[in-house]
C-alpha cells in the first residue's frame, strides 16, 4: 500500500471531525474521497500531510510512520498536494511558481529548468510561463498549483477539489490530466464533489460521513450503494 490510515481521530473543541477512521490508498491507482460538506475530507488531507496533528491513530506512507512528521519531511519522502483554496505566489509568474517546487532537491539549476519545462508542456502552460499568476483564469491557477506539486517529484499526489468550480469543458481537461498522470506512474488520492468526473477517473472510492467511513469500493459499487445514496439525499446534494 502507498498510504495507510489507521484508526485516525481528530476533534476541534467538542466537535469530532474524524472518528476512528481507517482506509488505504493502493500504489498506481486513482483513489477518491467523497462525502457531504463537513464530512471531514479536507481535515483528513491535512492530517495526512502534517498540516494538523491527529488526536490518535497512525498515518503510514510507503510503510513509514509519518504521523508526527513535519510537512517538509513528508514532502521529501514523496508526497505532494494541492489545496482547495488557492495556495500560490500571486505576484510571481507561472514559471516561478512551478520551479519553486523543485527546491526540495539538491539538483542542478539546469536539471530543475528541464523538469519545469516538461511539466509546463504536460499541463499546456508553456505559452503562459511568463504570465503573472494573479491574472490567470481559475483553471490555469489550478494547473499552476498542480504543476508546483509535480515539481516536487512526488510518488503520491493529493488533489483537494482540483475539479471544483470549473466549467464542464475545463473539468474534462482536468480528468484527462489525471488519467495521464496515472499512466505515467503517479498514485493519486483526490477529493471531489462532482460525481461524473469522480466516477470517470477513480479506480477506488471511499465515502465519508461525519468523520466516519461508510462505504468503499469501485465506482459501480459506490454508484449503487443505498447507504451512500441516502447520505447524499439527506444532505440535499445533487451528486
Amino acid at each position: 500500500m502507498m498510504l495507510e490510515i489507521k484508526n485516525v481521530s481528530k476533534s476541534f473543541g467538542g466537535l469530532k471531525v474524524l472518528e476512528n477512521l481507517s482506509l488505504t490508498v493502493e500504489e498506481g491507482l486513482v483513489s477518491s474521497l467523497i462525502g457531504p460538506n463537513g464530512a471531514g475530507k479536507t481535515t483528513l488531507f491535512n492530517v495526512i500531510t502534517g498540516v494538523i496533528p491527529a488526536d490518535s491513530g497512525e498515518v503510514l506512507f510507503l510503510g513509514e510512520n509519518i504521523t508526527r512528521m513535519p510537512v517538509h519531511k513528508i514532502c521529501r519522502l514523496g508526497m505532494a498536494r494541492t489545496y482547495q483554496r488557492r495556495n500560490l505566489f500571486p505576484n510571481l509568474t507561472v514559471y516561478e511558481n512551478v520551479i519553486a517546487g523543485t527546491f526540495k532537491d539538491t539538483t542542478s539549476l539546469k536539471t530543475r529548468e528541464g523538469q519545469v519545462e516538461e511539466i509546463l508542456d504536460l499541463l499546456e502552460l508553456t505559452d503562459k510561463a511568463d504570465a503573472i499568476v494573479s491574472r490567470l483564469p481559475p483553471l490555469d491557477m489550478k494547473l499552476v498549483e498542480l504543476g508546483r506539486s509535480l515539481a516536487t517529484s512526488p510518488k503520491l499526489i493529493l488533489l483537494d477539489e482540483l475539479i471544483g468550480g470549473l466549467l464542464s469543458s475545463e473539468t474534462e481537461k482536468i480528468c484527462d490530466i489525471v488519467e495521464t498522470l496515472q499512466r505515467e506512474g503517479y498514485t493519486i488520492f483526490q477529493i471531489g464533489h462532482e460525481m461524473r468526473p469522480i466516477m470517470r477517473t477513480s479506480d477506488h472510492i471511499c465515502v465519508l460521513d461525519r468523520g466516519r467511513l461508510i462505504a468503499r469500493g469501485s465506482p459501480d459499487e459506490i454508484r449503487s450503494n443505498e447507504v451512500v445514496l441516502d447520505v447524499y439525499l439527506e444532505a440535499g446534494g445533487d451528486e
